[in-house]
């Protein structure tokens, strides 16, 4: 039985996991009635694209989560053993969508970085090329997950009745780590690094309108490693745990618990931050907002038409 502690904080996980994944999923059928209804530039296209990536991978892998507290909470309630071939492949599943989400960022600061670095390379900036890319990083993804499961290092958690790898497994989970923060966070400070000395090293023959649309450029991949560093600070607890377990030898019983509500957290500010810094984006969310929004009318000038009736 899990104590009193684990339970609210996994019915609480379990509110924010469904609050975001409604969410996410408002707005990816927001965003893909736009794409399909409206003509855009190629840029947009490209970067609502993007989104539709992001907000798809996002939603499925926190419906995984929320999936991981009703089992707990069920669990703990009436006993179930939740031990199957299934379990196994969603404890999979998580980790190799999650690997995908952070690898969608990659994709976004690609395209910033083909379009100040390589401009002249114009299939670098073609739409197909951007609805192709998702697809392979998945399959990377898998591919690199797949270590995983032939170790067979996800393994059915008993106080917490579901499937994970279990912070014992120390190797296991340094892959996890290795390929779901440290591979993409690597590639992007790369671009990013990469973009800056390529803007310092310009002469000033550009014109005014070429250096603002790269300035812009750099600011998005601004904002795309900022709303990374906040996903990832918010996995600080989860390292905390894990240092906990290296000097005791022992697994703190909440250390599950806490890491999807830590993840539940970072998810949904994933959401909120991608419209924040994404224009486009925010636009359509604005122009439903105020498409929707009722107007009262005023009540003098319905007095006096029903007078002069």
């Amino acid at each position: 039985m899990m104590n009193q502690v684990a339970f609210i904080v996994c019915f609480t996980t379990l509110a924010i996991c469904s609050l975001t994944c409604l969410f996410s999923c408002v707005i990816l059928v927001c965003v893909i009635h736009h794409l399909y209804h409206n003509r855009l530039q190629q840029e947009d296209r490209i970067i609502i694209i993007h989104c539709i990536n992001i907000y798809s991978l996002l939603s499925i892998y926190i419906a995984i989560v929320a999936l991981f507290n009703i089992q707990s909470i069920l669990g703990d309630l009436y006993g179930y053993d939740f031990s199957s071939s299934w379990c196994i492949f969603l404890g999979y599943l998580a980790p190799t969508l999650a690997c995908s989400l952070f690898w969608a960022f990659v994709n976004q600061a690609f395209f910033r970085l083909c379009r100040v670095v390589y401009s002249t390379m114009r299939r670098l900036q073609s739409y197909q090329l951007y609805i192709i890319l998702p697809f392979i990083e998945l399959v990377f993804s898998c591919i690199l997950m797949s270590l995983i499961l032939f170790l067979h290092s996800v393994v059915y958690l008993p106080t917490d009745y579901y499937c994970f790898v279990p912070f014992t497994n120390v190797y296991s989970m340094f892959w996890l780590v290795l390929n779901n923060y440290g591979s993409p966070v690597g590639v992007l400070l790369f671009i990013y690094i990469r973009i800056t000395i390529f803007l310092r090293r310009q002469t000033n023959t550009q014109t005014l309108i070429v250096r603002q649309r790269q300035d812009r450029d750099l600011l998005v991949i601004r904002r795309i490693l900022i709303t990374v560093g906040f996903v990832i600070s918010l996995g600080i607890p989860a390292m905390i745990f894990l240092v906990m377990f290296f000097i005791t030898n022992e697994q703190h019983p909440l250390t599950f618990p806490f890491l999807c509500f830590f993840i539940s957290i970072s998810m949904l500010g994933l959401c909120l931050l991608t419209i924040i810094f994404t224009p486009q984006l925010k636009k359509i969310i604005m122009k439903i907002i105020q498409h929707n929004r009722v107007i009262p009318l005023n009540t003098s000038l319905i007095g006096s038409n029903q007078t002069r009736q």
